[in-house]
């Protein structure tokens, strides 16, 4: 790619099972005349970084790539998580020598952070050896797409790991085709979605450390353009960031598991929020998928927050304490089980299908058709999100007011109303004065900060009595005064909550 300006690349990564590659290889998809003849390459990459690691921090990976006599050198950004695809800018230049060439990289944005770093000494941080398959495809309209089919291996010192993957880069066209292909080929070949990069995975060697969790980041939007478009980059926007938090899920991160929950709550907000403008059996059936895997992740995450700050705090408080103590290990090992279904739940082809099939469906078809929905999808943003908004806050004012007199249900249901009253107002926030809107989102977290403390206590409470279920009857003195203690934090919270309504409810919406 040009060295000027932002090029950027676009690639879906596919983590290929045992022995697929010679099932691929035969896969219709990748034969003439929609692929060109295969080229095998051998390709041996080496990574540079200071002995500090600064450049991964800025979130840059520096590398030479050999392909026989030949030298690449690249520059890449992070990926920015705004679809299952990596989005990375990318900066190519031909070389010919195996260390990185500085003048090169100074034509960047970035060159002036390279230099400082090249200051304190560039070296080899890892390397991979890869032998590449590659192909050009021709797909729907005018999309051109390469397939390359990655084996070998990183490794950084002692630590390596294997590399068995597909990699779909957009050459040319919109990126709809290329997730179609995908799923095309998922329905022969069950793989899963890799969140990593070949520079994360040797960096992760390098330092020893976990994947970590990354929190979602709203995306931008033009409320000039149609609300179709606003409806591909808010769900774009957070499958990637239900993507880039798997590794950190799938090593039992507590944190992780988190994100991709909220990942899944956020995306149910966004088929909720266009609800009645979207094309109704695709929009209920991924809201039931998304439910679904919401239960599988809101287990792990309901005994992750027992085991890690209610039994805490009550082993704290001297009423609880010796009885709370008494359900550390049971309570853990129902937070393994929770665990291991969330596990198998990252490895099943369902969720990889959901996750594929949601990107194509958001993104513009060349066709013409609309497989999102139509009608008032063409209106601009700005226009449609007061009509939007207006009946989430509906929702949530249905199931407000007299809340002494609610039950717990009844409570939780108002929670979840509100939450997506907030996420959805988060997402149409940009288009509006910042003080009304910082305002109005204030008032909404107090309220939901207070219905959480009282819906996580009942739910301490319910987990609780599930450890004494059956044969643990010994239990039933601990998870009794768990109870009372429970009780008494959900009383405090309750006795809080006329007032937190009323402030939320007299709160003036923004979007009026």
């Amino acid at each position: 790619m040009a060295a000027s300006g932002r090029p950027t690349e676009i690639e879906l990564k596919l983590l290929l099972p045992g022995h697929a590659r010679a099932v691929l290889e035969r896969h219709p998809a990748l034969q003439a005349p929609r692929a060109t003849a295969p080229e095998v390459r051998e390709e041996h990459t080496t990574y540079f970084d200071t002995p500090g690691l600064s450049l991964a921090r800025e979130g840059l990976s520096l590398r030479v790539r050999r392909r026989g006599d030949h030298r690449i050198q690249t520059l890449k950004t992070a990926r920015n998580g705004s679809g299952v695809a990596a989005s990375r800018g990318e900066w190519e230049w031909s070389t010919g020598q195996d260390a990185p060439d500085l003048s090169r990289v100074a034509e960047t944005p970035f060159g002036a952070k390279i230099s400082a770093a090249a200051a304190a000494g560039l070296q080899p941080v890892f390397e991979t050896d890869v032998r590449r398959i590659v192909r050009d495809l021709r797909l729907d309209g005018e999309t051109l797409a390469e397939a390359a089919i990655d084996e070998g291996r990183v490794a950084a010192g002692e630590a390596a790991e294997e590399i068995s993957e597909l990699e779909l880069e957009l050459k040319r066209g919109a990126p709809g085709p290329l997730y179609r292909l995908a799923l095309e080929l998922h329905a022969t070949i069950p793989f899963t979605i890799g969140a990593e990069s070949k520079a994360q995975r040797g960096l992760r060697l390098r330092t020893g450390e976990a994947p970590e969790s990354l929190e979602s980041e709203l995306p931008t939007l033009d409320g000039d353009a149609p609300a179709a478009e606003a409806v591909r980059r808010i769900v774009g926007a957070e499958l990637g960031h239900f993507v880039a938090n798997q590794p950190a899920a799938a090593t039992g991160k507590a944190e992780g598991v988190h994100q991709m929950r909220i990942g899944i709550r956020r995306l149910r907000t966004a088929l909720a929020l266009f609800g009645k403008h979207l094309e109704p059996h695709a929009a209920r059936r991924f809201e039931a998928e998304l439910k679904r895997l919401g239960q599988v992740f809101g287990a792990a995450r309901d005994w992750d927050v027992f085991c890690t700050q209610v039994l805490p705090d009550a082993e704290a408080d001297e009423r609880a304490r010796g009885w709370a103590e008494l359900l550390r290990e049971p309570a853990e090992a129902e937070r393994r089980a929770a665990h291991r279904g969330v596990e198998e739940e990252l490895g099943r082809p369902a969720l990889t299908a959901l996750m594929l099939g949601m990107a194509a469906w958001v993104e513009p078809d060349e066709t013409g058709a609309k497989a999102l929905g139509g009608g008032k999808l063409d209106r601009p943003f700005h226009k449609l999100a007061p009509v939007l908004l207006d009946r989430m806050a509906r929702r949530v004012a249905g199931r407000g007011g007299h809340t002494r007199r609610r039950s717990a249900e009844e409570l939780h249901g108002l929670r979840k109303a509100l939450k997506k009253l907030r996420y959805s107002a988060d997402y149409a926030a940009a288009l509006y004065p910042p003080k009304p809107v910082d305002r109005y989102q204030k008032a909404a977290k107090r309220l939901l900060k207070l219905l959480g403390a009282a819906n996580d206590a009942a739910v301490a409470t319910a987990l609780a009595d599930r450890l004494c279920a059956g044969e643990r009857s010994e239990l039933a003195p601990a998870t009794s005064a768990l109870a009372r203690w429970s009780e008494e934090r959900r009383a405090g919270a309750l006795r809080k909550l006329p007032k937190a309504w009323a402030t939320f409810d007299a709160a003036a919406p923004f979007w009026r």
